[in-house]
């Protein structure tokens, strides 16, 4: 498949720039499978633990004069961390003001906040909608579920402040204050049926759920074929998606996936656009910009991308770094592991970090290969026992 030649520093080449704020560099709990302070990348220790109000007026001007320069029409800002909500409230409402105020004229603004939940209160919640906020908050399943990882840094639950916030975000739902969305890490020991039912007791509609980060270098994941277990998971979390039948209702995968099976997309044509939707830019609290973070699982790859100051360096300067179009290239190439299997054009080869090793780079298969195998079949199998042709199936992904 020809995909169309993409520059990320012409201008209209991106539909929005996303970038993650790091207002707050360190957290108040401590999961054990956090990417960002438990893999080995210790950087954020050495930064401010908040962003100052000058280093988010300078961000704001430096998001707004690159989206003018590159035509980018909007700007997705994330406040993220460590945990976010350590800024305070107050810092919190500036710095959305600041930004909605410098960045508008140029672009639309789409404020978010992904947190742990466990420092909000009512004056959170009226500040999320006084500044259109979208909140997603991160907890893995009910308390026996959140507690496997998700404790704080004495070893205690977080479980009951996360669960309360959440029913508070449900609560306060209506104009200028949407529905939360959750972030849940997998864990093959857990019963994500029962994860779905519980999120969806809570109100939740909105729902992403990640696999652990691991790379291919972990040799004994790879062999003990583990990997299937996760693909029950996902399967399980499909089987309850689809047996609720609300629209109203989404998980990120799934809503990927599907698109795959729409009768008028080839298989990998959801991928191939003459822009990008989304170019991830992570903005730190010291006033860096540096690529996408959730690359740290490749992590001797990812320690020798750049860093730039806002102050010293434009979008289109930061951009023109050669690793955005390799990871472009990247994500676009097939691992040669994957060359024979039916769903190579679906799943591309996993996420990147997932393919990395210190011996390939990121041309291997994903360490999570049989999980998606495993959930992609079980879906095939669920569509056309629900009246989906199976003809189509064979066309787009051949036999199994």
């Amino acid at each position: 498949m020809v995909r169309p030649t993409w520059n990320p520093t012409e201008p209209d080449s991106i539909g929005a720039l996303q970038v993650v704020y790091k207002v707050a560099e360190r957290c108040n709990i401590n999961c054990t499978y956090c990417y960002y302070f438990n893999m080995g990348e210790e950087t954020a220790l050495d930064r401010p633990s908040l962003a100052s109000a000058d280093v988010t007026e300078a961000l704001a001007h430096w998001i707004a004069q690159g989206c003018e320069e590159l035509r980018i029409p909007c700007a997705k800002i994330a406040f993220h961390g460590g945990e976010p909500t350590l800024i305070g409230v107050r810092r919190f409402a500036e710095a959305c003001r600041l930004l909605r105020e410098v960045i508008e004229p140029v672009a639309t603004v789409l404020l978010s906040i992904q947190t742990n939940g466990t420092l909000l209160d009512d004056q959170w919640i009226a500040a999320f909608a006084e500044h259109g906020v979208a909140v997603g908050v991160s907890i893995d399943g009910p308390r026996t579920v959140n507690d496997r990882f998700r404790l704080d840094r004495h070893g205690r639950s977080s479980f009951s402040r996360t669960e309360d916030a959440i029913r508070r975000l449900v609560e306060a739902h209506g104009p200028g204050s949407p529905l939360p969305s959750t972030v849940s890490v997998i864990h093959s020991g857990n019963d994500y049926r029962e994860v779905y039912r519980y999120l969806r007791a809570l109100g939740v509609r909105n729902m992403t759920f990640l696999l652990p980060d691991r790379n291919a270098d972990d040799v004994e994941f790879v062999s003990s074929g583990a990997a299937k277990q996760y693909g029950s998971c996902l399967s399980d979390l499909f089987h309850e998606w689809f047996s609720e039948d609300n629209t109203d209702v989404h998980i990120r995968f799934v809503d990927q996936l599907l698109d795959h099976f729409r009768p008028d997309v080839a298989p990998g044509q959801a991928f191939c656009r003459p822009r990008k939707e989304n170019q991830v830019v992570i903005a730190r609290s010291d006033g860096t910009v540096a690529i996408d973070d959730t690359f740290i699982p490749a992590l001797g790859w990812y320690t020798g991308t750049p860093v730039y100051s806002t102050a010293e360096t434009s979008l289109r300067e930061f951009l023109a770094e050669p690793v955005f179009l390799e990871v472009e290239e990247t994500f676009n190439t097939l691992p040669e592991g994957c060359a024979g299997c039916r769903w190579r054009h679906v799943c591309r080869g996993g996420d990147l970090e997932n393919r990395f090793s210190k011996r390939n780079g990121f041309d291997n298969p994903s360490v999570y290969c049989d999980a998606y195998k495993v959930m992609y079949q079980y879906v095939c199998d669920e569509l056309v026992r629900n009246g989906y042709p199976g003809e189509l199936i064979t066309a787009k992904f051949g036999n199994a």
